[in-house]
C-alpha cells in the first residue's frame, strides 16, 4: 500500500498528472501492477516486479507478507546513499585570504593578483558560473593565473606601436614645402 503524496514527495514529483503518467508507463513496461484506491484513507496497491525470478515470470504473487520489504526501509536506504553522494562532493574553499596569498607567493605571483582572485570568488560565493560550487580552489587559482598570463600576452601583442609621423607634421609646419 502506498500513499501517493508520500511517494510524490520522495520522488520529487509535484504534479499528479506526472505521477499517474509514470505509474502507467511502469505498468505498461511490466515493472509493476498498479491498483488505484477510490478511498482517500486507504493507499493504492502497488505490486513490484521481482528481478530475481526467471524472465518469463512477470509478477510473483506468491511471496509471503514477511518477504515484502516495507516502503520506509527502502526510502531510508536511498536517503543514506544520497547523503553519501552529496557529502563526497563537498565544497572546498580557502580558510582566509592569507592562505590564498601564500599559495600565490609559492607560484611566484603578486599579492595584488592573489587578493583579486580571493575577493572575486568570495563575492560570488565560491561558485563557478553562479551554479556549481568550486570543489578545488587551487585548480581554480591555477586557471586564474593562466588566464592572467594570456591577457598580458594579448595586451603586449595588441599594444599600439608608436606611430611614426610620415608626413613630418609637427607644431611648426612649413607650408612652402611640398608633401
Amino acid at each position: 500500500m502506498v500513499n501517493s503524496k508520500q511517494v510524490m514527495s520522495l520522488a520529487k514529483i509535484r504534479s499528479r498528472t506526472t505521477y499517474h503518467k509514470l505509474l502507467r508507463e511502469l505498468k505498461m513496461w511490466g515493472y509493476l501492477q498498479y491498483h488505484p484506491s477510490s478511498s482517500p484513507k486507504n493507499g493504492s496497491l502497488v505490486e513490484l516486479f521481482r528481478f530475481c525470478t526467471p524472465p518469463d515470470q512477470k509478477m510473483d504473487r506468491t511471496c509471503s507478507v514477511s518477504e515484502q520489504v516495507p516502503v520506509q526501509k527502502m526510502v531510508s536506504f536511498n536517503k543514506h546513499n544520497n547523503k553519501h553522494i552529496i557529502n563526497s562532493f563537498k565544497q572546498t574553499c580557502p580558510e582566509n585570504e592569507q592562505v590564498v596569498i601564500a599559495y600565490f607567493k609559492s607560484e611566484n605571483r603578486s599579492i595584488l593578483e592573489a587578493k583579486s582572485f580571493y575577493f572575486f570568488y568570495e563575492s560570488i560565493g565560491w561558485k563557478l558560473n553562479g551554479e556549481k560550487p568550486i570543489t578545488n580552489w587551487k585548480a581554480c587559482a591555477r586557471n586564474w593565473m593562466k588566464k592572467a598570463d594570456e591577457i598580458k600576452n594579448d595586451q603586449r601583442l595588441k599594444a599600439p606601436a608608436q606611430i611614426k609621423d610620415r608626413l613630418k607634421s609637427g607644431r611648426f609646419k612649413n607650408y612652402g614645402e611640398p608633401l
